[in-house]
């Protein structure tokens, strides 16, 4: 009887259950100020402010200001922006600049010895494929099927159909940066759908085979030369890095290019750029009006704060005796240095270590310096700061 009754329980359970009206999840935001793709690129000028995220990147490392909503994660936020870790893998490996701070593994760019493990390496990697994720979202959204879908025509789709051009530009100077210090990477397009699969590798040679149909294929796209706002890229743009892409090509793909190089350089120096008669110029707060700048990457300290980029570039070569407001700053964060063996490229270290410096208690002797400011990496690096012998410090 009891056996019945349960049953009887579980089929009347299953008539209901059976009977209820089926339902959606509604998963729009029911906030009016949070938006979603679905709606957000139904405004024409919508594109234009995404577009901006694109070029942000380059920039920006997140949401707030200076720091406080990460694009990437894993490392401080200053580290971790786009400049600011280029500028680590081009030039701390270099004998043209070392670092002084002993911030983790920052001191293997000077010594050769890092590992894919290392934070720097692992972060700006991360940073590149950002770069390209964000870059492919805008291409796809920008597509002429989703245009002609959401009833974006006539000149606003041909701005539209600009920006998206300038976007291929950008996740082609970043895969480019991929090829030049990664080799082969993953691989992702518009065409592959978010979060389907994992990304498959591309070597480097199909890669470089990439990056350059889609320079090629971009001439006929971008801006004429001089016709694009400051701060956003034109046809110029895109044949500098065809040139760029060519210099290197024999390492990338074993095949000699110098000669396609020669010819996007030629074509260059003939598209209407001009050099500043002030090489000073380019590097002032007010580069704008600069002649030759052909593509920036823009900060002006209200908009582009940021704790990596020209801040700490100029910031970081700032210490000792060195008056930041002489350098437009008030930021001295007496990191960046060079060695002694690029200074002999240019004078005799021997006088140097003769010569006395005003204002500063070193123990050497003689007469007044007059040379460029010399800081010696941190001790990590097997230099000795209570050693006279290896210390070399200026006040100009």
């Amino acid at each position: 009887m009891k056996m019945n009754r349960i049953k009887y329980y579980i089929i009347s359970l299953m008539v209901l259950v059976f009977a209820l009206p089926s339902c959606e999840l509604d998963l729009e935001p029911t906030d009016e100020d949070i938006l979603v793709a679905s709606n957000v690129y139904e405004d024409a000028s919508a594109y234009y402010q995404v577009l901006a995220k694109c070029y942000a990147g380059l920039a920006l490392s997140g949401q707030d200001g200076p720091a406080g909503d990460a694009d990437i994660s894993g490392i401080d936020e200053g580290f971790g922006q786009y400049l600011r870790g280029y500028f680590y893998a081009q030039e701390f490996t270099t004998d043209e600049c070392v670092i002084g701070w002993n911030d983790q593994t920052i001191y293997d760019f000077h010594e050769h010895d890092w590992t894919s493990a290392d934070v720097f390496i692992e972060a700006f990697y991360n940073r590149i494929f950002y770069q390209v994720s964000v870059c492919n979202e805008f291409i796809r959204e920008a597509s002429d099927a989703n245009l002609d879908s959401r009833g974006i025509t006539g000149d606003d789709k041909t701005d539209v159909q600009t920006y998206r051009a300038e976007a291929r530009f950008l996740r082609a100077l970043s895969y480019w940066h991929a090829i030049d210090l990664y080799g082969d990477v993953p691989f992702t397009t518009e065409d592959d759908d978010v979060g389907s699969d994992l990304p498959e590798q591309i070597s480097r040679e199909d890669l470089f085979d990439y990056v350059e149909s889609e320079l090629i294929e971009l001439e006929d796209l971008l801006m004429d030369p001089l016709e694009n706002e400051y701060g956003r890229v034109d046809v110029v743009s895109a044949w500098m890095l065809l040139a760029k892409l060519y210099l290197n090509a024999e390492v990338y793909t074993g095949e000699n290019r110098y000669a396609d190089c020669v010819a996007y350089t030629e074509k260059i120096i003939s598209s209407g750029y001009t050099l500043d008669d002030s090489y000073e110029s380019l590097f002032l707060a007010d580069n704008h009006n600069a002649d030759g700048v052909i593509f920036s990457n823009n900060y002006d300290g209200l908009y582009t704060q940021t704790y990596g980029g020209t801040t700490f570039i100029i910031s970081a070569a700032i210490g000792g005796n060195m008056n930041a407001n002489d350098y437009g700053t008030s930021n001295a964060w007496a990191g960046m240095r060079t060695t002694s063996a690029f200074v002999e490229k240019f004078m005799d270290i021997d006088d140097l270590l003769e010569a006395e410096l005003s204002g500063v208690s070193t123990g050497l002797k003689s007469t007044q310096a007059d040379y460029p400011v010399i800081y010696v990496p941190g001790s990590h690096q097997g230099w000795d700061p209570s050693n006279e012998e290896t210390v070399l410090t200026s006040v100009n």
